[in-house]
């Protein structure tokens, strides 16, 4: 009976002592940064450790800045390769519905109004 007692007390304690770490270590919510690279173009956001890869608006504006990169290099090359990695970008957006079949050279010179950064989640 003590044996039981004590092999019980001894599992609460580890299971509280997990539990308390989770906890702390959850609301101490370290970022870490990322990375993300098309082409030649790459940028930077912050992410927490217990949030899902590709939520929030930090992913969000890095692909923006991206996509603003990608637009530059295109509009100064023309190369098709920018073109489509645009294309790729723009299809995560909401809006890629209504400028599918618009031109890339007007997307790119109207980059500033197609690609517009998020503030708030």
């Amino acid at each position: 009976m003590k044996d039981d007692l004590m092999k019980i007390k001894k599992t609460l304690i580890v299971l509280a002592s997990i539990v308390g770490l989770l906890l702390i270590f959850r609301l101490i919510n370290p970022n870490i940064t990322k990375k993300i690279t098309t082409l030649d173009c790459e940028s930077t956001y912050k992410k927490s450790i217990f949030g899902r890869e590709y939520e929030g608006y930090n992913y969000h504006n890095a692909k923006v800045d991206i996509a603003k990169c990608l637009c530059e290099k295109y509009l100064t090359t023309k190369n098709k390769k920018y073109e489509i990695e645009i294309r790729k970008i723009l299809k995560e957006f909401e809006a890629y519905d209504e400028i599918k079949n618009e031109q890339i050279d007007n997307i790119c010179r109207d980059k500033e109004t197609i690609f517009i950064y998020w503030y708030y989640e």
